[in-house]
């Protein structure tokens, strides 16, 4: 993994970091290609079922770079067509997804931020599109994604009025599931994270495939498709624990099987 990035494994949590607290975790050329591979390396990983995405330091992501302004005319590449593809593979990606946001979430942060599948923040939390800010229209998603968390008008005002959107706010309007006090935060997103990686992990990977399924399909097809998957965990050692272990008044002991 390069300087910019951090992957870390913890049993079943995985962690990705953006590395670049110096510049509030922006993005320079080739950063969102390192980030990309360090998702991808985590969406093939089968033992972990969880992934916690975040930045080193006091900020989340700040969106690109803008400390070094480029000129138009200036002979460079396009940036990596996989950086726009974060976004998909945060969201469709088998394990479970949680943007872990302090400080600022803007720009092309902001559109990670809702491609996964939990925000939590703490009080520290200044989120904001900011793409026409810099003269463009945006990019990682962000008009599929932010519809569906706060609803078309909600999300037309803040991408065609771009503004600071703070803590109080962001969980007022569904940009953020969980709001914790700062010095609660790493304690209250590692419990979080351990609920969720203790689940059931057939069940755990099938529900999150509903999630992305159901968006893709009709209802009729999607019901066929849960019902499917349902009737397969039905048989699952898994299933037959959870029920033992609900019987027994005991925490059960999933194994994935």
């Amino acid at each position: 993994m390069s300087d910019n990035v951090r992957l870390e494994l913890n049993g079943a949590v995985a962690t990705v970091a953006i590395n670049r607290p110096q510049a509030r975790n922006t993005l320079r050329r080739g950063t969102g290609a390192e980030v990309y591979q360090a998702v991808k390396e985590v969406a093939d990983n089968k033992d972990v079922r969880v992934l916690i995405f975040r930045g080193v330091g006091d900020d989340f992501c700040c969106g690109a770079d803008m400390k070094t302004p480029e000129s138009p005319t200036d002979p460079k590449p396009e940036p990596s067509f996989v950086t726009y593809q974060v976004a998909v593979l945060l969201h469709e990606m088998p394990q479970v997804t949680i943007s872990a946001i302090r400080g600022g979430c803007a720009g092309a942060g902001f559109g990670w931020a809702c491609a996964t599948d939990f925000r939590v923040g703490d009080h520290s939390v200044v989120m904001n599109t900011a793409f026409l800010e810099v003269g463009v229209a945006g990019d990682m998603g962000v008009p599929w994604t932010l519809p569906r968390l706060i609803g078309a008008s909600r999300a037309r005002d803040l991408t065609f009025f771009p503004r600071k959107v703070r803590s109080e706010e962001a969980h007022a309007l569904g940009l953020l599931d969980r709001l914790w006090p700062t010095t609660a935060f790493e304690a209250e997103l590692e419990t979080f994270a351990a609920t969720l990686a203790g689940a059931a992990p057939l069940a755990l990977a099938a529900l999150k495939a509903n999630f992305v399924q159901a968006e893709q399909t009709d209802f009729r097809t999607f019901i066929a498709l849960e019902a499917e998957r349902h009737i397969r965990l039905l048989a699952t050692g898994d299933r037959y624990e959870a029920f033992r272990a609900w019987l027994d008044k005991r925490p059960p002991k999933f194994t994935g099987h």
